[in-house]
């Protein structure tokens, strides 16, 4: 009997003992019925000979005589075919060549691949074999081509090799070549300069009022697209019957308080999540101004989309939620170590600033939330403004003012709640709009046209948006496509959604080109003048301040580079130096890294080139961002770029 184990127990070993155990377990079954022999395959018959196959099949094979093969030694072998073993007594033709380089040290590093000069060098390559293709033209050539060239009407003769050297010159131009002329030697023509002054005087007189793009900054949920929404029904912009429409859809959804934003944020997306996404705009007049309103969204998320709105805009109107915490979550700034970066107030007042934005209202909202607190507003106004004057805003140019969107009190009116008309008695949003000063228009620089966006295209053209910042257009004018170089003709011109004959700087219009394909133009593209092109760079400096980095940055970092309407890739490619943020004075060369609140001189380099201006000749095409990981990283203005053209201050 086995021994007891952990495997068995007592009723095992009880039931392996009886008897009936193994004829109950194990019956003896039938044996299985033998299965039928297979039926005998015939014998194999036997392999034919290996030498009678190979015979059959090639009756040559059999007269082939193998002859065994003989080993030669190597050192016969090398004696017959004349070659001398060499015997490592003097240098070998592989040492000596290595010994020859090292003798003349090492060459040249390989340049990177640049874009710019690999055109350049296939255009002066094309030149050369068109020059000597005319030199192997016999003289019945020359002369057929100097009698075409007598047929002209109304011009002289070219000279010879004039027509190859224009249009050379004229695609040096367009990629910003060294050869571009100075923007100073511009001059408009008189036409198009005596429209300008007409129209000039028209706006002066009685009746005109001055141009003025506005884009709303804040926080997230701070209530931008609600006060503007209700400021456009308190001007008369918005029926009664557009709002009630407005309301009952809002409430369908159960959102019945977003029904005043809705009047700005029409798009679905934006209406199921209840954010702005892009920029909306619109346009409203004043008592003193004509306002192109630009609606930027306050989400993180979005904050390329405000860089595009900011771009244009020539004040701000920074809305801060004066409820209890919301202007605490607006402000706060980054955690330490945190890639999130802090509230959106303080990126957005850093940006718009950078952007070129020297006029900004703060609009203090949902104080009914507080019992219209005066205690809350100058608590509000004591913690910002230190903030708004770091900046870069002078305090002159800040405005204070509180405003109730869903009630509409102090926006085109003095507020009717008596609450707040007890302590209150500084202007309305509205009157705020009218103190802004209206911008130069800069008419004495060439074209330039950033571009938002394509507007539509189809059989009668491309249409493309955005704001003139330096310049004129009227139908018929030419105009060059920056970076694709192509040229085209303006064949009709919107101001304000109104078919005009003149956009002058200043004026956001939408202009149709013709001849054109769609592809040619984009977003960041810009239209400027074919005779002073914009230059087309493959890296730039500029000189930048270290926002709130959670870590250094280094050379070679990865940026998001935001210049204008243009959004490109890139990295830092150098740390020039180290200044001194009063001064402006050098205080160390090549920094290893740039912390928090330095200014420096970086050198970025982008993806693709980029249309850019200095700082000093056009400031709107001169100013730039860089961002990573969602966060903005520095601001500043580009002070050099590779082959630029002699400048003055704009």
């Amino acid at each position: 009997m086995p021994p007891k184990n952990k495997y068995y127990d007592d009723d095992d070993l009880e039931d392996y003992e009886d008897d009936d155990y193994w004829d109950e377990e194990y019956e003896e079954e039938a044996p299985p019925p033998p299965k039928p022999s297979p039926k005998p395959k015939p014998a194999p018959k036997p392999a034919a000979a290996p030498a009678a196959a190979a015979a059959k099949k090639l009756p040559q094979a059999a007269q082939i005589k193998q002859q065994p093969y003989q080993l030669v030694p190597e050192a016969a072998a090398a004696a017959a075919a004349g070659v001398q073993r060499f015997g490592f007594d003097q240098p070998s033709p592989d040492d000596m060549v290595l010994a020859a380089q090292q003798k003349k040290g090492p060459g040249p590093a390989p340049r990177p691949y640049n874009p710019l000069q690999h055109q350049q060098q296939r255009q002066q390559q094309e030149a050369a074999q068109q020059a000597a293709q005319q030199a192997q033209q016999g003289p019945a050539d020359a002369a057929l081509a100097g009698g075409m060239q007598g047929l002209s009407v109304g011009e002289p003769a070219a000279e010879p090799g004039a027509a190859q050297a224009a249009p050379q010159q004229q695609q040096q131009q367009q990629r910003g070549s060294t050869s571009r002329r100075p923007l100073t030697e511009y001059r408009p023509e008189p036409e198009l300069a005596a429209e300008c002054e007409r129209a000039a005087a028209e706006e002066a007189g009685a009746g005109g009022k001055p141009r003025l793009h506005l884009v709303v900054l804040g926080h997230v949920d701070a209530g931008k697209s609600t006060l503007m929404g209700r400021m456009l029904y308190e001007l008369g912009l918005i029926s009664e019957k557009t709002v009630h429409k407005t309301q009952r859809e809002a409430q369908a959804t159960g959102k019945g308080s977003f029904a005043w934003a809705w009047m700005l944020d029409e798009r679905p997306e934006e209406r199921a999540r209840g954010v702005t996404v892009d920029v909306a705009v619109t346009r409203f007049e004043t008592p003193g101004r004509n306002v192109t309103l630009l609606d930027a969204p306050g989400h993180r998320d979005f904050v390329p989309n405000m860089i595009a709105g900011a771009a244009q805009a020539d004040a701000a109107l920074l809305i801060v939620d004066g409820s209890p915490g919301g202007f605490e979550a607006g402000f706060e700034p980054a955690a330490p170590g945190s890639a999130a970066g802090g509230g959106q107030t303080r990126e957005h007042a850093q940006l718009a600033r950078s952007l070129g934005v020297e006029q900004v209202a703060v609009v203090v909202t949902k104080l009914d939330t507080c019992d219209f607190s005066r205690e809350r507003f100058d608590a509000i106004k004591s913690q910002l403004e230190p903030f708004l004057k770091t900046c870069g805003f002078r305090e002159a140019s800040i405005q204070w003012l509180p405003a109730v969107g869903p009630t509409g009190d102090n926006l085109a009116k003095p507020p009717a709640d008596p609450r707040l008309a007890a302590w209150w008695k500084g202007p309305t949003l509205a009157q705020a709009i009218d103190a802004f000063r209206p911008t130069h228009r800069l008419l004495e620089r060439p074209l330039r046209l950033p571009v938002t966006d394509v507007v539509r295209s189809g059989k009668a053209g491309v249409t493309v948006g955005g704001k003139l910042e330096g310049g004129a257009l009227r139908p018929g004018s030419r105009v060059l496509i920056m970076p694709s170089g192509e040229t085209s003709t303006v064949k009709s011109l919107e101001v304000d959604s109104k078919p005009t004959a003149l956009a002058r700087a200043g004026d956001s219009a939408d202009v149709t080109l013709a001849s054109i394909e769609p592809n040619v133009v984009g977003a960041g593209s810009v239209l400027c003048h074919p005779d002073f092109p914009v230059p087309l760079v493959d890296r730039f400096e500029a000189r930048m301040v270290v926002l709130d980095v959670a870590i250094p940055v280094l050379k070679g970092q990865q940026v998001t580079i935001h210049a204008h309407t243009a959004r490109e890739s890139g990295h830092i490619s150098g740390l020039v130096s180290l200044l001194n943020a009063k001064t402006g004075e050098v205080q160390r060369a090549r920094p290893r890294c740039l912390l928090k609140g330095q200014s420096a001189v970086v050198e970025v380099t982008p993806a693709r080139p980029l249309c850019l201006e200095e700082y000093a000749a056009y400031r709107a095409l001169g100013r730039v961002a860089l961002r990573d990981g969602g966060r903005t990283i520095a601001v500043g203005i580009i002070s050099s770029l590779p082959g630029g053209a002699p400048s003055s201050s704009a």
